[in-house]
């Protein structure tokens, strides 16, 4: 099984680039430009880019100018250069300093948009503390624990938001309407209890079934899992699924157009889905892997993926943290599947 997986894949890739090559042969012009592709704990990006960029890392700090659109994920992220598309943007702490000739979309801990930021397109932001100081072209909407308006703010467009506690200096200008809920606590309603009962019952399901998977993929992959260097290898695996999870459906796409390899592309699409869905069951396995490993308890590789998958489901629960601790158990989980196909590769070549 592992062997026709195997196959499966490479055949897939290698009609991708037997695909792009010939297309290259029979085009004078470069039919699309791949975007600039950076990973790492600490990076600094400070040359011009043409096309787009896709980074991610512990810390990350832009200052150069970006002509496409910019995908960054990160502990620590600065974007300071200018934007000429869209800035999509995740991390614990984020500042955009810069100007965005397109739309803005950025989620954090902690967010922060400039005094000398301007965004041409709309926004959109979640987070625990957002701070807008800059100005922006287009409407913005947003969901924090907490928001603040700075005094030279401008906003041209409406401004909607569900905090729990803002901020607007009087010398803002807003231009549209201005809808800021504030959260209120009130009594439980029936109907409230039901839905909340009815999502209760879902992540339950949903659980249980992960939980099911898990034990399977921990009979058949666990122990080569679970040797994975968590410490040393995080954010190298988070970049490596950032790429897979922007290229790969690029790719798939790419081979379509080409009608030949159409069935290639379909198996391609099954096992990006896949790969997806098989992410939080990996991560698991690690994360169950180094908790046993940092208190010294017995191994036992059943135990700890259901621990990691436990700790992970507990950590999604929670507002805004729940939200990034998912997108960086996706991106996390893709990148590990994808590098252990890479080295299986290796070893059977």
């Amino acid at each position: 099984m592992k062997k026709i997986l195997l196959s499966t894949v490479l055949m897939f890739v290698f009609t991708i680039l037997f695909t792009s090559n010939t297309l290259a042969q029979t085009k004078t012009k470069t039919l699309v430009a791949l975007p600039k592709f950076v990973a790492g704990d600490i990076e600094l990006i400070d040359k011009p880019i043409t096309g787009d960029l896709m980074a991610a890392g512990k810390e990350l700090k832009v200052v150069s100018n970006v002509n496409g659109d910019v995908y960054v994920a990160g502990g620590k992220v600065e974007v300071g250069g200018n934007i000429g598309g869209n800035l999509i943007v995740v991390g614990g702490e984020v500042k955009v300093l810069g100007k965005v000739a397109k739309n803005l979309i950025m989620a954090g801990g902690k967010v922060e948009v400039g005094e000398k930021a301007e965004i041409g397109g709309y926004v959109l932001a979640g987070g625990q503390e957002i701070n807008l100081l800059g100005k922006f072209m287009g409407p913005v909407k947003l969901g924090a624990e907490t928001l603040m308006v700075g005094q030279k703010s401008i906003i041209n467009g409406n401004l909607e938001a569900d905090v729990t506690k803002s901020e607007v200096a009087t010398t803002s200008k807003i231009v549209g309407e201005k809808n800021i809920r504030i959260h209120e606590v009130k009594k439980p309603e029936i109907e409230k209890n039901q839905m909340k009962q009815i999502g209760y019952a879902r992540k339950v399901v949903s659980f249980l079934s992960k939980l099911l998977v898990l034990l399977i993929f921990v009979k058949l992959f666990g122990n080569k899992i679970k040797q994975t260097d968590l410490k040393n290898s995080f954010w190298a695996n988070i970049g490596l699924g950032l790429v897979v999870l922007m290229v790969a459906p690029f790719l798939i796409i790419l081979s379509m157009i080409t009608i030949v390899a159409m069935p290639l592309a379909m198996i391609g699409l099954v096992i990006y889905f896949l790969a997806i869905y098989l992410s939080s069951v990996v991560v698991s396995v690690i994360v169950g892997n180094y908790v046993f490993a940092k208190n010294k308890f017995k191994e036992n590789v059943y135990l700890q993926g259901i621990v990691g998958l436990l700790i992970i489901s507990l950590l999604g629960l929670i507002p805004v943290v729940g939200a990034l601790t998912k997108l960086l158990v996706l991106l996390m989980g893709v990148g590990i599947i994808f590098k252990s196909l890479k080295m299986f590769s290796k070893k059977t070549a």
